[in-house]
């Protein structure tokens, strides 16, 4: 990973790409007023800029750059605030107090508002294979919402900086309440701006068998699946499909 300023570098911008390239083990290169294009031609590798609040990945200057907001994450955090329901707190069953574990983190929505609803004797660990993690890891230590249940709620998720396939296997049993896929869809969604920005970094791994039967060997609780409506993976590995009469996406549950 190639690490930049924005095209007019502060010290304090300079001083942040050189950190973030010691810490992730990248490379620092200096903008020098070269193009990102330019930089990723040179470097062969994506690149992160620093910018003012944020970071940017661009892995295409053709395509949009990722970065970490929570802003899906605050309305629905606001929104429990104010005593209405969230889908996926309802089917999941979270209440404070307890664990989850978020196989397929994206760039956090879920496990943020996981979190805020466990508190702080619960817990929520994020797994995520993909380049994106790094400002998955960087935006829920940094990002200031202006409330501090969602700042607590985005400080408490543990992020772990690999694929599901690399951690589910080493768990215990019974060692967490919920786990939690979310993989990239097997139809995509038709004008899901989101979808299309992360489809340039997200991680195509296939669910299987072996996966779904090591989750249910870690749940204490359930299995949650959350997939496009039409998908095959609900009767395939066997979870109960919850239907939304006006959602384009379902949860699937496997109660342990």
């Amino acid at each position: 990973m190639i690490f930049t300023t924005a095209g007019r570098p502060t010290e304090n911008s300079i001083q942040e790409a050189m950190r973030l390239a010691q810490l992730y083990n990248g490379t620092y290169i200096s903008r020098q007023k070269r193009s990102i294009q330019q930089l990723l031609e040179v470097g062969k590798k994506p690149v992160i800029v620093t910018g003012i609040d944020r970071l940017y990945l661009y892995t295409d200057s053709s395509i949009e750059p990722v970065f970490f907001h929570p802003n899906s994450a605050m309305f629905r955090c606001k929104s429990l605030l104010n005593g209405h329901h969230d889908a996926f707190i309802d089917v999941s069953g979270l209440t404070e107090g307890m664990c989850m574990l978020d196989c397929t983190a994206g760039l956090g929505s879920d496990s943020i508002v996981a979190s805020f609803v466990t508190g702080v004797n619960g817990g929520v660990e994020a797994v995520e294979g993909s380049k994106h993690a790094i400002l998955l890891q960087e935006g829920l230590k940094t990002w200031e919402s202006h409330n501090e249940l969602i700042n607590a709620a985005m400080r408490r998720v543990s992020i772990k900086r690999k694929r599901f396939e690399e951690v589910l296997p080493y768990l215990p049993d019974n060692s967490v309440d919920i786990v939690y896929f979310d993989p990239m869809f097997e139809d995509a969604i038709p004008d899901s701006h989101g979808v299309s920005v992360i489809k340039q970094v997200a991680l195509y791994d296939s669910l299987t068998e072996e996966m779904i039967n090591e989750a249910k060997r870690v749940a204490r609780k359930r299995v949650l699946l959350k997939d496009f409506w039409k998908s095959s993976r609900f009767d395939r590995h066997g979870f109960v499909q919850q239907k939304r009469k006006t959602a384009k996406f379902h949860y699937g549950t496997f109660e342990c």
